[in-house]
């Protein structure tokens, strides 16, 4: 009768026991959902700030496009060096070198040194280059030899920086040639005076050759 009499308090306890068990799993999965819930908005916040610094960047991207369009074009907008990306300093720069500014193109030359990849480096190098060679050759045709020699010898050093960048860049290749035809890399011999120590003229056709045909 004992037994028989346990039996019904047991029962109540299991009951009891599994009420709480109930009640824990219903906290559980409250929680679980509260959780669920910020997981979502935090993944829903996420995702409309890539789609807003997406559309952001889509929108600056076209701003860009559109200036290089208009510098393309013969526009003169101005671009400020130290903030412009660097496809708008390559284009700014050659902007300012197709119209023979070279002092202009320099600053935007310097800042694409510094964080522009190589490709782009290269052909700012190879354009700077080719806008000095064609002033060298301006100036020895009006017999402005003074201002050429120096011209050409950045010319030369641009045209092997790209080169190094490029060793297959044809083109470079072609015109340091040029430009090393028009001021010889050899130095200048010492004591080549007359008799007396008296100064000769400067001999600048031995320093000038010519100018080669097929310049760029």
């Amino acid at each position: 009768m004992q037994a028989n009499g346990r039996i019904p308090a047991i029962a109540k306890q299991a009951r009891k026991g599994r009420s709480r068990l109930a009640r824990l799993g219903e906290t559980a999965m409250a929680a679980f959902a509260s959780a669920r819930g910020v997981m979502l908005w935090v993944v829903l916040c996420a995702s409309a700030a890539t789609t807003v610094a997406a559309a952001g960047y889509v929108y600056w991207a076209q701003g860009i496009n559109a200036t290089i369009a208009e510098l393309r074009a013969g526009k003169d907008v101005v671009v400020d060096p130290l903030t412009a990306p660097p496809a708008l300093l390559e284009a700014r720069s050659y902007f300012f070198l197709t119209r023979d500014n070279i002092k202009d193109a320099q600053p935007l030359l310097d800042q694409a040194a510094l964080r522009a990849d190589e490709r782009v480096r290269s052909r700012m190098l190879y354009n700077m280059a080719n806008a000095r060679l064609r002033a060298s050759v301006e100036a020895i045709q009006q017999g402005h030899f003074d201002q050429a020699i120096p011209q050409v010898a950045l010319a030369k050093a641009e045209y092997r920086s790209a080169l190094r960048i490029d060793p297959r860049d044809w083109d470079a290749k072609y015109n340091l040639d040029v430009a090393m035809r028009l001021v010889r890399d050899l130095p200048r011999q010492e004591g080549e005076l007359d008799e007396g120590n008296v100064k000769e003229p400067a001999k600048l056709w031995t320093d000038l050759p010519g100018v080669p045909k097929g310049l760029p």
